[in-house]
């Protein structure tokens, strides 16, 4: 079976698995988890209400609930060695892109990714991690999207093999 969603650390992994649960509970998606232990450290929870596209967007008082259920746990679990900082935030202008379904969200729209390694492509075109285009669809049994590059070609690429990806919206078109 493929994987289906970006690639993520041990610790993310383990962090969303742990409040996912918990999220859900509350009426909202864990839309990501992003550890960053450089420096003064920082871990960021993306959170989104559940119920598609025409779900109410998350404001501050809902950064704000979630913050306050899941700092006490994040405590318990002291997730990193070194003091980090818990922050909660919104999908924002440019949501990250973590699972099958937030890249079928993004479908038909322009996004940016970043390869775990660089994808050999035909000649004369050398070999890139960095890629933007336009998403033209997503293989969910295959684990895969496909994507049009700024050339108008079209490139398979899987999602085990983002390291992350951001939809860049268009808000009005």
């Amino acid at each position: 079976m493929s994987q289906k969603t970006v690639h993520k650390s041990a610790t993310e992994l383990d962090l969303l698995e742990k409040i996912e649960p918990v999220l859900e509970n509350l009426g909202f998606e864990c839309r990501d988890v992003e550890v960053f232990s450089g420096g003064s450290g920082l871990i960021r929870v993306t959170v989104d209400r559940d119920g598609g596209p025409d779900r109410p967007t998350i404001g501050i008082d809902e950064c704000t609930q979630v913050h306050q259920i899941v700092g006490p746990m994040f405590d318990v679990w002291d997730p990193l060695p070194t003091a980090y900082t818990l922050e909660v935030s919104s999908p924002g202008e440019q949501p990250r892109l973590r699972l099958l379904k937030h890249f079928e969200e993004a479908a038909g729209e322009k996004i940016k990714f970043q390869t775990l390694e660089a994808i050999v492509l035909p000649p004369p075109s050398k070999p890139r991690k960095n890629w933007e285009g336009h998403l033209i669809s997503v293989e969910c049994d295959a684990g895969q999207i496909v994507i049009k590059d700024h050339s108008g070609v079209e490139h398979k690429v899987p999602v085990s093999q983002i390291k992350n990806a951001v939809w860049l919206r268009v808000w009005n078109p």
